[in-house]
């Protein structure tokens, strides 16, 4: 009898393992899926680390003699550690054993594969060295001599507002991969959202 009092009283039932509103109409559920920087994940509390249903990064593997290459990876994350007073700092454990380390403070992050341990990031470091590296030399021809009294900027080199167009798609598409957690994390839970449409 109690059963069935608590049955009446709640707003959605199941019905052959389809939830349904009072009215017998399907409840519609949801994902709810969150974004965040690689290095803002220090001040997520780990109960909530733990739902990450996966993180994607950047790993400098250039020091490995067989790879000798930047990898974008995404890892399933199994666990998640900090000691209790530190929110700068962060220790992933992913499904494959691996241990990511995630520093907030300085922005940086390793990941310990095996003995070796390589640096991590939000960001391609090849792609971000060659675009400072390009911005370095090309905007050369902007700077005036300041022994003249005059200054007026040499005309740009051939080529160089396309390469400036390339350098700002590149940024644009090197954003969008870091953020599927491409650098951040997607978090993944289930929502009732009976009635609310």
């Amino acid at each position: 009898m109690m059963f069935l009092s608590n049955e009446a009283a709640k707003e959605s039932h199941t019905t052959g393992g389809t939830m349904v509103d009072l009215e017998g109409e399907a409840v519609k559920v949801d994902t709810v899926e969150s974004m965040s920087s690689l290095f803002d994940l220090p001040l997520i509390d780990t109960n909530t680390l733990a739902y990450m249903s996966a993180l994607t990064f950047f790993i400098d593997m250039r020091s490995d003699a067989k790879i000798n290459s930047e990898l974008e990876a995404t890892m399933k994350v199994g666990g998640a550690m900090r000691a209790p007073d530190d929110s700068n700092q962060v220790f992933l454990i992913t499904t494959s054993g691996f241990r990511i380390t995630i520093d907030g403070t300085s922005a940086t992050g390793t990941i310990e594969m095996g003995n070796t341990t390589f640096p991590i990031s939000d960001k391609s470091f090849v792609l971000d060295r060659r675009l400072q590296d390009i911005s370095t030399q090309e905007d050369s021809w902007l700077k005036c001599d300041e022994s003249r009294a005059i200054c007026s900027p040499k005309t740009p080199p051939k080529g160089w507002h396309k390469r400036r167009l390339q350098e700002r798609e590149l940024r644009a598409r090197g954003a969008k991969s870091v953020c599927s957690f491409t650098g951040g994390m997607s978090i993944s839970t289930t929502t009732n959202r009976a009635g609310h449409d």
